[in-house]
């Protein structure tokens, strides 16, 4: 829960401020890295050319004491007693707190505290590198077994290594260890490490506050852009929005219009065929009476009755045409039914029906009668041109849209031909898409040549008007 708090914490906070934050985490990380390496390489260089100014001032006092270890593994008397003198109550005695003449293998072969006098030690770093040539040295560095007394002494000291050569060959021949007090130089280099720091850290605050305006220049920036961009935005959904309500009023005129229309031309043709059809009908009966025998020696009354009888029979062509079931009364599985054995009584096509809807999909009398158009034509199509004998209808609703298709295994056709309305006045495949897009629906055709043909018809609830 930290971690997500955490999170959002971190999304909420502008661009400067995450960068302050993340800035201020990364640069005193790398402050205390850079203070740290700097100030311990101050302190070595600092430690080193101590220790060199003491080797080299002790030097020219234990080295010519102690040539003799070139020939023998132990000091005489005299050069003891010598050594003795040199530290005993004199300047240089109060500098140097203790000292330690090393033979190799770790042996002491004098030393300040006779107790370590001929004691041999495991050999420390140092020590190794004073016997390869080197001075050595450390600072408050007294952990070794040898360097207890001068780890009481609670002061701090400096610990040199130096080499003792023989003079005429510059062979290393023993090792003087001695320990220097070192108040000056601790103080010297806090002073060092104090300054260190002090630059660091204002070369690091200085970075950082400059990087912060420039990136707080920058967030600046984007802000505006962001609001800018904002704005922008709101308007264009408020656009789309405007351009969405827009379409679902045209698409519900267009509805609308469509209902009006086919209900216009379903009562033109019931007139049709309850009004001069059965007016027609009756004239052609009267006049049959009113001839009687005489009818077949008259040619302009046979010449009137072939046209009575053709006008009527086009009048009944042209009502059928028009007729279409009460759609506001049907469900759509009765309102497909009707459709089907509407066709299969005209051409004995074969029908197979595949519904996998439960509830009544809420379809509007557009929409409705565009799917009874729908499997008009394409039923119609796959009469005429497919040259098969049964074609399956498969239909289906879920939350968004409803969809009928009709296949076929017929001789299929080239779909990227030109659509257009038929010459005889049906509506084609031209036809259907623009009676589905009128009301917010698409039409889907698949085919290939010699394997047959599917058409799909979409309609989208929510693209119903009221």
């Amino acid at each position: 829960m930290k971690r997500i708090a955490d999170a959002y914490l971190w999304r909420d906070l502008t661009l400067p401020g995450q960068f302050l934050l993340a800035g201020a985490v990364v640069m005193i990380g790398a402050m205390i890295l850079v203070g740290n390496w700097i100030s311990q390489r101050i302190e070595d260089a600092v430690v080193q050319n101590s220790a060199s100014s003491a080797a080299l001032f002790m030097e020219s006092f234990v080295s010519p004491l102690s040539q003799e270890l070139a020939e023998t593994d132990t000091l005489s008397a005299p050069a003891r007693q010598a050594l003795a003198e040199m530290f005993d109550g004199t300047t240089l005695g109060e500098r140097v707190v203790s000292y330690k003449i090393w033979l190799k293998g770790g042996r002491v072969v004098h030393a300040s505290d006779p107790t370590l006098i001929g004691r041999e030690f495991e050999p420390s770093d140092e020590l190794k590198r004073a016997w390869a040539g080197e001075v050595a040295s450390s600072f408050e560095d007294l952990n070794d077994l040898e360097n207890e007394a001068e780890a009481a002494l609670g002061v701090a000291l400096l610990e040199v290594y130096s080499p003792i050569r023989q003079v005429w060959t510059g062979e290393v021949i023993a090792v003087a260890e001695f320990y220097e007090t070192a108040a000056q130089l601790d103080a010297d280099l806090e002073n060092a490490r104090q300054t260190s720091w002090l630059i660091v850290g204002g070369v690091f605050l200085t970075s950082g506050l400059l990087l912060f305006w420039i990136v707080q220049a920058g967030g600046r920036t984007i802000r505006h852009q962001r609001q800018a961009l904002s704005e922008q935005l709101a308007k264009t959904e408020h656009i789309s929005a405007q351009n969405a309500n827009l379409r679902q009023r045209a698409v519900a005129a267009s509805s609308r219009a469509t209902a009006q229309t086919e209900q216009a031309i379903r009562r033109i043709g019931s007139d049709l065929h309850d009004g001069p059809a059965q007016y027609l009908s009756l004239a052609s009966l009267r006049l049959d009476g009113a001839l009687g025998a005489k009818k077949a020696q008259s040619k302009d009354a046979e010449r009137v009755r072939e046209a009575l009888d053709k006008a009527l029979d086009e009048l009944r062509i042209i009502s059928r045409g028009l007729a279409l079931p009460d759609l506001d009364q049907l469900g759509i599985a009765a309102l497909m039914d009707r459709a089907m054995q509407d066709h299969h009584r005209q051409t004995g096509l074969e029908i197979t029906v595949d519904r996998t809807f439960e509830t009544e999909p809420p379809l509007n009398y557009a929409q409705k009668l565009c799917v009874f158009r729908f499997l008009q034509e394409t039923l119609s199509n796959a009469s005429r041109h497919a040259d098969v004998a049964k074609v399956q209808v498969i239909a289906n609703a879920d939350r968004h849209a409803f969809t009928i298709s009709v296949a076929d295994k017929g001789r299929g056709f080239e779909t990227a031909q030109p659509r257009e309305v038929r010459p005889d006045g049906g509506q084609g495949l031209f036809g259907l898409a623009d009676r589905a897009e009128s009301i917010g629906g698409s039409l889907a055709v698949t085919s290939t040549v010699g394997e047959g043909t599917t058409l799909s018809l979409t309609l989208p609830f929510e693209e119903i008007g009221s």
